[in-house]
């Protein structure tokens, strides 16, 4: 028998999984609509057990759908029990009282036959009654392997991305228990601890396979779109763009470069990305969301290729992919779109072509294990096509921003004809960050988190100044403290607040393997609301410099905040990286910086952002064949994306200066080239060495 369901459209099929329990394990959030998990049964089974793990603060109903589209009674909390029979098949229901031991309630429902139950899809289907808190657990088991809560993962889970080589997964099987691996292509993966605790890593990192890894982390894209133009800009004449478009003696336009848009996808069918041979901009799209034909060495998503959307674009067949959210579309049409629906709307670099990705969510969230394998997905294609290829990155996350540089190996610095560009946040005014200084080695520091109302899942990511070394802890709003841990490398912790039934997970990981400092990474389930403290006990200190990071404000409930915050340090990674071209945001209507543009230095102390671009009210091409507007530094990205095209056409493409197509000497030229104000001293952590403009960057080259 396979299991198979849908993880935030990534289908995780039975060879991913860890199935040493004989058993099928989904964690997944609902909220006020109704949910179908599917599974797949394929073999003679004769019995299957499905235990569904809830917050008794939540009410739902629940009932089977079989392959026939033939639902079940439904059980609930006012039927409790409810018997079927289906095509021979018995099916029981059964809300049990609540566990003692655990804190949460659990629903049974077992099909069992004589013979074989029907093969085909089936259906969990979960209907909202009233959902506060809205984590479930989902475990199906065969042949009555009964599921005790003392087998049940946590509720907390903490995930690491690996890049590895051959032999990885077959030594990973035989080392480590509780765990789900899910392998995105032939040499990388995202592993995840189901009980929130990370000492394995020990072990993980002592595998010869391991070559590289990182915390996995939930991402949001920067910015915030409104369906309509009023009040919306195109910038184009304020960056020196229009220069080159209005100059008949120049021909800048982007030919020959690819720009890779990782984002929520794309609307392929809107005119402003046909060419008037109704061919398409897109060479490739790859939709991470949507099981199909993954691309060659990947394991998840379907790829389309340039020949297969003109076929689409043909036939006006929008079914291959979609852009629900509208941020993928917005950005390559400020990078590169036509402006066929309407002129004054042209993209920076028109003539650029696009390499689309469709990031896929974890739980319901974007990720840098998704983003990760999109950027290398790029890189490949661009390789294979002999193209040079600018990356766009918009998406950005508060958790890892004490990182700062990545492997020798990694860096894009060594590669010519990549450039990558990312959004430096949206962090400034969130109340997201705290920062501090342990005087020493027996100081002792709370900071302050208030929150206004619950949080159902909260991380906190705490940051020291290598090599400085404190015990974390955590003080819940009714004075109960966590359990206080030694650091040492991949030590870990984790129980419950009895009073507040949060169960928490603390980790340590020390030293950071790219930066050498000590990250903790605090996780809470059902946070109540009220007054937490995060607890540093000194323990070696030099420095004492500590920065603290909330989830960017987009995943947080409004009151949730530092009650001490500093706005500063603000910078989301993957833009606190040293190999990148780093941009905040300004308002182009009167040169001023927009107020929620992430400001620096990095945690490590690099000057960020490294200029400044146009981010507020931009016009874009919106799914649907129309334009919307665009605010954050995701557009501020997107700028300056079709601005280093433009640049990478005529120092590459043109064969003029191909000693200059490396990501740090076009850093040089951007900032060497940014305009910068009479009454402000540059570089500074909020304009960086200035404001984007691409005709001063050319004439830097003469």
């Amino acid at each position: 028998m396979q299991y198979k369901s849908i993880l935030g459209g990534i289908v995780i099929n039975q060879n991913q999984i860890n199935n040493k329990e004989n058993s099928f394990y989904k964690q997944l959030k609902i909220s006020n609509k109704v949910i179908k998990v599917d599974f797949l049964v394929e073999n003679n089974e004769s019995e299957i057990n499905i235990d569904i793990w809830q917050n008794p603060i939540d009410e739902f109903d629940v009932y089977l759908v079989d392959p026939s589209n033939r639902p079940t009674q439904t059980v609930s909390l006012a039927s409790r029990k409810v018997k079927n029979i289906i095509e021979g098949t018995k099916i029981k229901g059964y809300f049990y009282p609540i566990d003692s031991d655990s804190l949460k309630r659990r629903i049974n429902l077992k099909l069992k036959t004589d013979n074989f139950i029907t093969t085909g899809t089936w259906q969990i289907v979960l209907i909202p009654k009233k959902i506060i808190d809205g984590a479930i657990d989902i475990y199906l088991t065969k042949e009555n392997n009964e599921l005790k809560y003392k087998t049940r993962v946590s509720p907390i889970r903490i995930g690491v991305n690996i890049v590895f080589e051959p032999g990885f997964e077959e030594r990973l099987s035989k080392n480590i228990t509780n765990y789900n691996f899910y392998k995105l292509s032939d040499d990388f993966g995202t592993l995840v601890f189901n009980d929130g605790d990370i000492s394995q890593m020990k072990e993980i990192v002592s595998i010869p396979e391991v070559l590289r890894f990182e915390p996995l982390t939930w991402m949001e894209i920067l910015g915030n779109i409104t369906t309509s133009t009023s009040n919306g800009v195109n910038a184009n004449e304020e960056i020196g763009v229009n220069f080159f478009k209005n100059n008949p003696n120049i021909s800048l336009t982007g030919r020959g470069v690819a720009i890779a848009i990782v984002s929520s996808g794309i609307d392929y069918l809107h005119p402003d990305f046909i060419y008037p041979d109704g061919t398409s901009k897109i060479l490739y799209l790859w939709d991470q969301t949507k099981e199909g034909s993954p691309p060659k060495g990947y394991y998840i998503g379907t790829e389309y290729t340039k020949e297969q959307i003109n076929k689409a674009i043909a036939q006006k067949d929008a079914s291959l992919s979609t852009d629900e959210e509208g941020y993928g579309t917005m950005s390559a049409g400020i990078c590169a779109g036509l402006g066929n629906v309407n002129s004054q709307y042209k993209g920076v670099a028109e003539e650029a072509e696009l390499i689309i990705i469709k990031i896929g969510k974890i739980d319901g969230y974007y990720n840098n294990a998704m983003v990760s394998v999109a950027y290398e997905y790029a890189y490949r294609k661009a390789y294979e096509d002999n193209i040079p290829l600018i990356i766009d990155n918009t998406v950005g996350t508060t958790s890892l921003a004490g990182v700062s540089s990545r492997t020798i190996t990694s860096q894009p610095f060594y590669t010519r004809g990549l450039c990558i560009v990312s959004s430096a946040g949206n962090e400034f005014n969130a109340q997201t960050h705290a920062s501090g200084v342990l005087i020493s080695s027996e100081d002792i520091q709370d900071v302050e988190l208030e929150l206004a109302e619950d949080e159902a899942y909260l991380e906190i990511d705490v940051w020291l100044d290598k090599p400085d070394t404190a015990r974390v802890s955590v003080v819940s709003p009714s004075g109960n403290e966590s359990k206080v841990l030694d650091v040492a490398d991949y030590n870990s912790t984790s129980s419950v607040f009895d009073y507040a039934a949060t169960p928490y997970s603390i980790n340590y990981i020390y030293p950071t393997i790219t930066s050498g400092q000590q990250h903790t990474i605090i996780l809470l389930r059902n946070v109540k609301k009220g007054i937490w403290k995060i607890r540093l006990r000194g323990d070696n200190i030099t420095n004492g410099i500590y920065n603290m990071y909330l989830p960017n404000r987009a995943l947080l409930k409004p009151g949730t905040i530092f009650r001490q915050s500093n706005p500063y340090s603000t910078i989301t990674y993957p833009g606190n990286y040293d190999d990148t071209i780093t941009v905040g945001a300004y308002n182009s209507k009167d040169n001023s910086l927009w107020q929620n543009s992430s400001r620096g230095p990095t945690v490590s102390g690099l000057l960020k952002p490294d200029l400044v671009a146009p981010g507020v009210d931009i016009i874009g091409s919106y799914p649907g064949g129309g334009y919307a507007t665009i605010t954050g530094t995701s557009a501020a990205s997107d700028y300056t994306s079709g601005c280093a095209a433009l640049f990478m056409q005529y120092v590459l493409v043109n064969d003029l200066y191909v000693d200059k197509a490396f990501t740090q000497l076009i850093r040089s030229y951007f900032r060497l080239g940014a305009i910068r104000l009479d009454n402000i001293n540059y570089p500074n952590n909020n304009y960086g060495y200035g404001m984007l403009n691409i005709k001063s960057v050319f004439d830097q080259l003469t």
